[in-house]
């Protein structure tokens, strides 16, 4: 008899996804989901601790506690494009993740709204955090009261069209 195996989607992980998917404590269904990647500027913002960080340490602490397990992978891509570099802000997370994606064919995770407008004007697989409260919500982990909740708390912290999206399709589930 063969086993059964299901593969993961692979994501790339940016650093907004990330801070916002913790702070609503959501990131234990996130590595149930997908198989996580994020790259090395990335993993320098979430472990930076300036005093100018705008956020507390737990996204550093859940981070350290994935990586160390495995569970997060670090990877980079080889190539970042012209076209990249000329629509992306140089040498951040967002820049170095999307080249990743295209070059490994992967899912972008990210709440950076010029990000998020440059990847759906290229058709590039994409998740952010209302999204990827919708899909638990259709997948039935959380509920309506949890999901509506859950989208309260990143105004924000992400475009608020993208919350509209999502208040949106809660209300048509009702």
């Amino acid at each position: 008899m063969i086993p059964d195996i299901k593969l993961k989607p692979k994501l790339v992980v940016d650093t907004s996804f990330w801070i916002n998917i913790v702070s609503l404590g959501l990131e234990k269904y996130l590595i149930d989901v997908f198989e996580l990647y994020i790259v090395s500027k990335v993993e320098k913002e979430i472990l930076d601790e300036s005093e100018y960080k705008l956020y507390d340490s737990e996204d550093m602490e859940i981070f350290n506690i994935y990586k160390s397990k495995g569970i997060i992978r670090v990877k980079n891509p080889i190539n970042i494009s012209k076209k990249l570099i000329d629509n992306l802000q140089i040498d951040s997370g967002e820049l170095y993740s999307i080249a990743l994606v295209m070059e490994s064919n992967l899912i972008i995770a990210t709440d950076d709204g010029g990000a998020i407008e440059f990847w759906e004007s290229n058709n590039i697989n994409l998740m952010n955090s209302v999204k990827f409260i919708l899909y638990l919500f259709d997948k039935k982990k959380i509920n309506l009261d949890f999901a509506k909740s859950y989208l309260t708390r990143l105004v924000g912290k992400i475009k608020l069209k993208y919350i509209k999206f999502g208040v949106n399709y809660l209300n048509t589930k009702m």
